[in-house]
């Protein structure tokens, strides 16, 4: 039996028609970002959710997201149509704990609304370019990979950011490692686990996602920087996610980490767990430009698809002219899904990832995504090296940069 994780990782074996479909839901979603615009000047009153729900189901599973992507925006939900009971059991994928009404109202609002279709029928069509409302969004789960991502795009359009600023995360950030002269980058790859923490000495040192699970690992290492960003594993609604925040809880108490996060897709956390505020830093994303880290001229890190060329070189470039990176491992030829993992959750949690998220992994291509990877991540090391910065690899890997730069050969695996 294969696990989740194979099973999505073989639909990496796109044919023509696979490519194609692929493209034409990618144009749609486009689309339809374009044509939700209305006009910048006016606010939204309320926030109208459209087609009316089916069933139990659709109503928790709904309520669910909403919960988690808006449950702190201050403008009324309107949801028109019945009401079913809010059951945990039928959603089995999402946290139950947030299985609940998040205010939906019966009624409709005064005023003008912004426009979500969480399902796309010809009626929600319709509604879609109807020119009554601010304007419009598709958020419908099953779309494309990129369509779940726009609850946060409203977010950006009718409410404040709830995070720190940049100022304030680079302060945090240089007050946690002053005068630092090293760091050292620990990722989560299989190699991870062969790393001896207790030798590990640098000023800084940064670690990710999963490692939060372990917990003796974390004693050992003392991780300064924990560092995470990924919209679904971590602040989604999916059981996986939770337990990724409740073992983060834990982390916090064992290490007392500052928490990186970067600005696209944070805010739901502060949402559900506000009392993160102050120990969170916030690198802003920008996508395009040079190859950088934070500074107090342009705290900006460039947009990527990587925690790792994200977040955690950039901030341990930023604080320290010699990095020292181990368990990123990458992938071998043949691997078909993103990469192994050291530390990873269970089946279980994983696969309530997927059926939370459908969308998010058919559309996706892995082998496109990891040569990309590779060259992001020579790209940024030669721009540090140029900078005077050194980088080392620590542990066996099968990325090309890191091998130039002293990483050994892992040993294949069938």
């Amino acid at each position: 039996m294969s696990t989740p994780s194979q099973s999505a990782g073989s639909e990496a074996a796109y044919g023509p028609r696979k490519l194609r479909e692929i493209e034409l839901r990618r144009r749609v979603h486009r689309g339809t970002r374009l044509l939700g615009l209305r006009s910048l000047l006016k606010s939204a009153d309320y926030l109208e959710f459209s087609p009316a729900v089916r069933d139990a189901k659709e109503f928790s599973d709904l309520s669910t997201r909403v919960n988690c992507y808006l449950g702190d925006i201050d403008l009324p939900l309107y949801l028109p149509g019945p009401r079913f009971e809010l059951d945990p059991a039928s959603v089995p994928y999402m946290e139950p704990e947030l299985v609940r009404d998040p205010g939906w109202v019966s009624e409709r609002p005064a005023g003008t609304p912004y426009l979500l279709i969480h399902r796309i029928t010809p009626g929600s069509v319709v509604k879609f370019f109807s020119p009554h409302s601010t304007g419009a969004a598709v958020v419908d789960k099953d779309l494309y990979l990129h369509s779940e991502l726009e609850y946060w795009r409203v977010r950006e359009r009718v409410a404040w950011p709830n995070y720190p600023s940049a100022e304030v995360s680079l302060r945090r950030l240089h007050d946690r490692a002053p005068n630092a002269k090293s760091a050292f980058v620990l990722a989560t790859g299989p190699s991870a686990l062969n790393v001896d923490l207790a030798s590990v000495n640098a000023d800084v040192r940064i670690t990710c996602n999963s490692a939060v699970r372990d917990v003796a690992r974390l004693r050992a290492y003392r991780p300064t920087i924990l560092a995470f960003t990924d919209p679904v594993f971590h602040f989604g609604p999916c059981r996986y996610a939770a337990a990724f925040r409740n073992d983060m809880l834990r982390a916090i108490e064992i290490s007392d980490p500052l928490l990186l996060c970067g600005s696209a897709w944070v805010s739901p956390l502060l949402n559900m767990m506000p009392e993160l505020e102050e120990r969170l830093a916030v690198i802003p994303f920008k996508a395009g430009g040079n190859w950088r880290w934070p500074t107090r001229q342009n705290p900006t890190v460039r947009t990527t698809g990587s925690v790792l060329t994200n977040l955690m070189l950039p901030v341990a470039l930023m604080l320290a002219d010699h990095v020292s990176v181990a368990g990123v491992d990458g992938r071998q030829p043949t691997e078909n899904y993103f990469w192994k993992h050291g530390l990873q959750y269970s089946d279980e949690l994983m696969t309530s990832v997927f059926d939370a998220h459908p969308a998010f992994f058919r559309d996706r291509d892995y082998e496109d995504h990891y040569d990309n990877y590779c060259a992001e991540i020579e790209a940024f090391l030669q721009t540090a090296e140029r900078a005077g910065k050194t980088i080392e690899g620590t542990a066996p890997s099968w990325i090309p940069a890191f091998r130039r730069r002293g990483a050994a050969e892992p040993q294949a695996s069938s």
